[in-house]
């Protein structure tokens, strides 16, 4: 989690707490007092698993409140029982329930 607060930051965004919309916390592309959270992200703990029902519901309140659920994780591997390349990777989603 603290991994992917710090790339975040680093990246220039500015994030809050995001226990108010079920993630890990919010993320901004400004100042929260000038700008709107853009996503909220997720940051489960690396080897913990996410259930399919737990990533739907995350994806669809995320869609609720015009965010963008944003996926946290370690970063990938060389290979098998390699260490992680730094940087955590992402993933984004949103819900569309016309299709």
């Amino acid at each position: 989690r603290f991994q992917a607060y710090r790339d975040l930051w680093g990246r220039g965004l500015h994030l809050t707490p995001g226990g108010k919309f079920g993630g890990d916390f919010l993320v901004y592309p400004g100042p929260p007092a000038r700008f709107h959270a853009a996503a909220i992200a997720l940051a489960p703990p690396e080897g913990a698993g996410l259930a399919l029902a737990e990533l739907v519901a995350a994806a669809r309140l995320g869609t609720s409140v015009r965010k963008t659920l944003l996926l946290c994780g370690a970063g990938p591997s060389e290979g098998p029982g390699e260490e992680p390349r730094p940087g955590p990777a992402y993933t984004s989603l949103q819900w569309r329930a016309d299709l």
